[in-house]
């Protein structure tokens, strides 16, 4: 008896394994290699991570043993990278990625927000297809752009939805959003296995999104740029949503396994790869072509400028920056925000041309030059502290903190309030920092130096890379190390330093 239930427990056993690996066996693969936030990033990047030609060189390794490979990118394409691709206009990052070959790529802010529907064309062009994104509209409230798409990858229909973070103009929000989704990824989903939204947008909003459209497999995010190390799911959807941080350093890979009967994603795993150049491929006639363009266009940015011992951080870049700009115009004081113009650290090593431009040469290419009174330069630095919570970083005076009347800290320099000082900061800093301050100070009727006079400003030729360079060059033939001289600006800015 005995004997007869073990005989039939093995049979039952074997069948279910056998059903098991029928089942196994009936689903197809499909593996989605994602990047976002790529940001121009088209060299190789510093301290042995990073750079397009590693990203194309892991892309075609993996792309040798398989043909269920699908290549996406969430967007924010452009800007704070290479001076080699800022001299193209941002177009030499999306000729690297026809060269890689996407499968599907989105818009993010930073590359739809300076150049609207004109650039977003000139991008597609370089591109060689359409970017997608169902979310921009046009004056009829029609997608501006291709919503979607459908491509095939090993046996499996993937339909590709685009979107951008909602931006204030001719844009749904995150709900409507989150409807126009629901309703394409319905339309896909009569017709495709998987569907997938690659998006400039978090995870927060994706998880809503995913609420709003169950019928969404797959969030390749981005903005944020998170580091996902294995993808989040949504609660009730089961969604998957995924980000592969930033600039290149990281590729993201997903592989689901799909019942093509059910079109039911029946496993899924996530990682992150490294863009190690000690470990990855590197694709020799990308890297070529970099190297060959660079040369064309910024021949300098290859060339050596100092070297520093450890990272500093961007609030010290930033007041390098301040006294740099200040040296290079001749003017009394000089302003750089840590928040607007620096986007990035000065790593630990050899910098080069490229590296400072990497800092803050992008957002701080242009320059101008006013001239204020010392009571309107605290009256500055005190309205950006208590309007936008933030400060900015600067050059050639001294401040110390004390009660303010009104309740908190306020600062006060040591400027002569009725003299007028030659300025120079970033021409970004002096539109969205210094005159939207003025602006809400006549707004509020706030009263006070800001509210007494119209301000203007002139252009000038000084770049932060210009500037950075000389004074860095400096510092490098007298020997002065870049932390010592950053914590030494950090101490005359102080009054209490004294």
């Amino acid at each position: 008896m005995k004997l007869r239930l073990f005989r039939s427990y093995f049979v039952f056993v074997s069948l279910v394994s056998l059903v098991a690996v029928a089942a196994q066996a009936a689903t197809a693969r499909l593996l989605i290699l994602h990047t976002n936030d790529l940001h121009d990033h088209v060299r190789s990047g510093y301290n042995g991570v990073g750079g397009l030609p590693y990203v194309s060189g892991y892309v075609a390794q993996v792309r040798a043993g398989r043909d269920d490979v699908l290549l996406l990118d969430a967007g924010d394409v452009t800007e704070k990278g290479d001076l080699v691709a800022f001299r193209t206009n941002y177009e030499m990052t999306y000729e690297a990625m026809r060269r890689i070959g996407y499968d599907g790529v989105t818009i993010g802010n930073h590359d739809y927000d300076d150049v609207g529907e004109e650039g977003v064309r000139r991008y597609e062009k370089v591109l060689g297809q359409p970017l997608l994104c169902i979310n921009i509209l046009k004056a009829d409230g029609t997608p501006q752009f291709l919503p979607s798409r459908i491509v095939e990858r090993g046996g499996l229909k993937i339909g590709i939805i685009g979107a951008i973070v909602p931006r204030k103009e001719r844009c749904l929000d995150v709900e409507a959003t989150g409807r126009a989704i629901a309703a394409e990824a319905e339309r896909l989903d009569r017709e495709a296995h998987v569907v997938v939204v690659v998006c400039h947008e978090g995870v927060k909003n994706c998880e809503r999104w995913s609420q709003l459209a169950p019928a969404v497999d797959v969030f390749v995010s981005g903005h944020t740029h998170q580091a996902l190390a294995r993808p989040v799911v949504v609660a009730g959807t089961g969604a998957r949503i995924v980000q592969a941080g930033s600039y290149a350093r990281t590729v993201g890979r997903l592989e689901l396994q799909v019942d093509p009967v059910t079109e039911e994603i029946v496993a899924a795993q996530g990682e992150l790869v490294p863009m190690r150049h000690d470990t990855v491929p590197v694709d020799e006639a990308m890297l070529a072509w970099v190297r060959a363009r660079e040369q064309e266009l910024c021949p300098e940015a290859g060339e050596f400028v100092i070297h520093n011992p450890a990272d500093l951080d961007g609030f010290a870049v930033a007041r390098l920056g301040a006294e740099a700009y200040r040296r290079a115009a001749g003017t009394e004081l000089g302003f750089c925000t840590r928040f607007q113009v620096i986007r990035e650290i000065l790593p630990a090593g050899d910098l080069d041309v490229n590296a400072l431009f990497l800092a803050g040469g992008q957002r701080g290419h242009e320059t101008v030059r006013t001239e204020l009174t010392g009571a309107e330069i605290t009256a500055y630095l005190n309205a950006l502290a208590r309007q936008n919570g933030e400060r900015t970083e600067w050059a050639g005076f001294r401040v110390r903190g004390e009660p303010d009347p009104a309740g908190g800290e306020r600062v006060v320099t040591d400027l002569d309030p009725a003299r007028r000082y030659r300025v120079l900061m970033a021409r970004i800093e002096w539109e969205t920092r210094f005159q939207r301050v003025v602006a809400r100070t006549v707004e509020k009727k706030l009263g006070g130096p800001l509210a007494a006079r119209e301000f203007t400003a002139t252009p000038t030729e000084v770049t932060f890379t210009g500037a950075m360079r000389a004074y860095l060059g400096e510092l490098a033939a007298s020997g002065v190390s870049l932390p010592a001289r950053a914590a030494e600006l950090a101490a005359r800015q102080s009054a209490e330093a004294r």
